[in-house]
């Protein structure tokens, strides 16, 4: 792993294992620090100005392991249970246990909300199988680690926050459906819902939820129109059409801006084609064009699947990393 200058990708310092047959499964970074997760159970803590190494645990659990750093605290899991440690010095904060029917849990994500509560979307095996899930969101006191309320979910892969304490989930039970729900410390409670006659929730953030469809021709390949719905009460808000024979990848929000990519449709025959697309940010309540950026030319990739969309993967600090939606071909775009 390196760290580099973002606008000149000078390296600033080098962290690496040796040893051949354990790998990285997750650094995530905070302004401080970076957290590095092993495949062997390790978790390492990096001064992230310095390169440095803080701290090292050793959490005796192979294989797969997410790493989430949020406040000050790292958040993993380890059998039947969360456990969260201080980012600077790596101690044991606290660990909230499961239920028997949760012997293998995986984080997915962590969320602050106020009065110290952290939501955790996590993925439980059943009876140790990764290939059968159930989902569940715990609410967590991030001071003493309390389990204040456990609440059944969806996939949280298919689920957005639309602002500080608000998800949108889909509705197991009625398809084209979303249910916006309010978090605190008390529990989980409806606050409205989306009715989607075609398309679904694509991105969410700043108080806004997007949902994404090709209305002409009913397909889930192509989003040619993007509709953004307001998170307190779930009225439309404004709506946004691709040009004709174009289409847009994943959106993100993020400080009060969408960003997504505009391109031309691909199918199988644009196999290796040169792509010109535009990246686009727009105003996240109004819609309006605030600015327009024609990317690099990028090659479709070889192998055609319903990925061949190039979709925005992160934000931060003035730059934007693009990358096809199966995740290869990642391009780093660093604008004002």
């Amino acid at each position: 792993m390196t760290a580099v200058n973002l606008r000149t990708g000078k390296e600033y310092w080098r962290y690496e294992r040796r040893e051949p047959s354990v790998t990285m499964h997750g650094f995530p970074a905070s302004e401080r620090t970076v957290v590095v997760g092993h495949s062997d159970g390790r978790l390492v803590g990096i001064d992230l100005r310095t390169g440095k190494r803080l701290w090292s645990v050793e959490l005796r659990e192979d294989g797969y392991r997410s790493v989430e750093l949020v406040g000050g605290q790292v958040v993993t899991e380890a059998p039947g249970a969360v456990r969260a440690f201080d980012e600077r010095d790596g101690r044991s904060l606290w660990t909230v246990k499961t239920s028997e029917s949760c012997p293998r849990v995986i984080v997915h994500s962590v969320h602050t909300l106020p009065d110290h509560l952290s939501v955790i979307p996590v993925i439980c095996s059943r009876k140790g199988d990764i290939t059968e899930n159930d989902y569940l969101l715990l609410g967590v006191d991030n001071r003493t680690g309390k389990a204040l309320w456990r609440q059944p979910t969806v996939d949280p892969n298919r689920t957005f926050w639309s602002d500080g304490h608000t998800l949108a989930v889909p509705d197991p039970d009625h398809p084209r459906t979303v249910r916006l729900l309010g978090m605190n410390r008390q529990g989980v409670s409806p606050r409205s819902t989306l009715s989607l006659d075609e398309g679904s929730v694509v991105a969410g953030g700043d108080g806004t939820v997007l949902s994404a469809a090709d209305p002409k021709e009913g397909s889930t390949d192509h989003d040619t129109l993007l509709r953004a719905h307001d998170a307190r009460n779930g009225r439309a808000s404004w709506r946004l059409r691709a040009p004709t024979g174009q289409e847009f990848g994943f959106p993100e929000i993020a400080d009060g801006r969408v960003y997504v990519v505009r391109q031309p449709f691909l199918d199988e025959a644009d196999a290796g084609r040169r792509v010109h697309a535009d990246l686009i940010v727009l105003d996240a309540e109004t819609g309006r064009l605030l600015h327009a950026l024609r990317l690099p030319v990028m090659t479709a990739p070889d192998d055609h699947d319903y990925y061949d969309k190039l979709d925005i993967l992160d934000i931060a600090d003035g730059a934007v990393s693009i990358g096809w939606r199966d995740g290869t071909g990642d391009l780093l775009v660093a604008t004002d």
